[in-house]
């Protein structure tokens, strides 16, 4: 276990400060007139697609999990609510309610599913990650990772697998949860940036900073069993918690996932005003925040109050000589693709089916945010980068003109979740800032 930092003494002015500038500095706050507008009509480039709207008036929803065929499990932030839909109807009682601090990005944020061995009991296992408060919209008492397993319509038996930093906050949380190839848990987690104290974790060995604080669980990507035990002998070195760090240098995320043909894991990372990523995340993985965003050095620059400015440097497309490496354990590789400007990407999915289409089958799409997009990238032969034509060769997209050729899909508003269906469909889900979140169903329109 990692242990709860201790809480700093906000009064209820600082909260309601942290709030304000919240809403007028962070992406996750876009106008929502704007936000209903593109969502209203998605619509896809492939005229043999369709996309159709399963159910609606979702509050907040961050997440969601596959029980079976039209069996979906969804998460709502700021409730700290389980809700089931079956066959597009939501259940009139949640199979869970739990209480979480919920200013700006926490909340309940993560949700996986596992279904055990027969012969074992033939248990669901429930994973969520949330800030846990001790009363819906109170003060955090941690980032926290619980196990549940699913009897009837209710999940029960709580198991603390994790429970990790939460201060400064309340954003870069992260809290996207899978089960990888090797039945390991694996939970990302951002830096915990205040936009109060405008700072965020760069204290931290794991943030690229040399003279900084010993790794505490955030920053990075946490691999455990599905019991919350160590996987193995430590990646990047034995002392806990670092030994529990899968990759590390991350900023903030919302969106991990495998690639069905190699077992790979890649991430979607969020930069400051710059330099959104998309990573190639092997084993040790550094993404090089605090010193890189995207493939551009970072700048930052505190003036005589202690504000911060985050600005954008030079390109680096090879490794610099600032960052941590854990004794040589660590290892930094550029992104597999960035974007100059902001479009927050949130989830990425493999699409480990034909149903689509066999010319999609295993590629990735990855959804935005703040544009309410989705994009298409065909991976190369040996799986280990992106296929980019020529406008992209150098990886980079400097204007949205130049990847008007990966777009897949467009109008589905603030995409959080993205996933494939048992049947091969491809399900999106979709207004995190709205008491009327959709899910969204991609199927042949034959």
């Amino acid at each position: 276990m990692i242990d709860i930092l201790t809480r700093h003494p906000n009064s209820w002015i600082l909260e309601l400060v942290t709030i304000l500038v919240a809403v007028l500095l962070l992406p996750l706050q876009a106008n929502p007139v704007a936000i209903h507008a593109s969502r209203a009509s998605p619509t896809l480039n492939d005229p043999h697609l369709k996309v159709e709207t399963v159910v609606s008036g979702i509050e907040f929803p961050t997440g969601m999990a596959f029980l079976g065929q039209n069996d979906i499990l969804i998460i709502e932030k700021d409730t700290g609510k389980v809700k089931r839909v079956i066959d597009g109807e939501i259940l009139n009682e949640p199979l869970l309610d739990v209480n979480v601090a919920n200013d700006v990005e926490r909340g309940l944020l993560g949700i996986a599913v596992s279904k055990q061995n027969v012969t074992t009991g033939g248990l669901t296992y429930v994973f969520l990650y949330y800030t846990e408060s001790e009363e819906d919209g109170g003060d955090p008492i941690g980032n926290r990772l619980y196990r549940y397993e699913l009897v009837g319509n209710k999940l029960i038996n709580p198991k603390l697998l994790l429970d990790l930093p939460y201060l400064p906050g309340p954003a870069h949380n992260g809290g996207t949860v899978k089960i990888g190839p090797d039945k390991n848990v694996y939970v990302i987690v951002g830096n915990l940036y205040s936009p109060v104290f405008n700072k965020g974790g760069e204290n931290n060995l794991i943030q690229n900073i040399k003279e900084g604080n010993e790794p505490d669980g955030r920053g990075g990507i946490i691999r455990v069993t599905q019991d919350g035990q160590l996987v193995g002998n430590g990646i990047l070195g034995d002392e806990h918690p670092l030994d529990m760090y899968y990759a590390y240098g991350i900023r903030n995320s919302f969106g991990i996932d495998f690639d069905p043909v190699t077992g790979n894991l890649w991430d979607t990372e969020n930069g400051p005003k710059f330099g959104d990523e998309i990573n190639l995340v092997e084993p040790g993985f550094n993404s090089g925040w605090s010193k890189l965003s995207g493939v551009w050095t970072v700048n930052m620059e505190t003036n005589e109050e202690g504000n911060r400015a985050i600005n954008k440097g030079e390109q680096q497309f090879s490794e610099p000589d600032n960052l941590v490496d854990f004794g040589g354990r660590g290892k930094y590789s550029p992104p597999e693709f960035s974007w100059e400007d902001n479009i927050a990407p949130t989830a990425i999915k493999f699409l480990d089916s034909d149903k689509l289409g066999e010319q999609l089958m295993n590629d990735m799409v990855v959804g935005s945010f703040l544009e309410g997009n989705i994009y298409h990238f065909d991976l190369t032969s040996n799986r280990s980068a992106l296929e980019l034509d020529n406008m992209l060769q150098d990886k980079v997209a400097n204007s949205p003109e130049e990847v008007e050729g990966t777009l897949f899909g467009k109008g589905f508003g603030t995409i959080t979740d993205i996933e494939v269906s048992p049947d091969g469909n491809l399900y999106v889900l979709a207004g995190i800032r709205s008491d009327n979140g959709r899910l969204y169903r991609i199927s042949p329109s034959e």
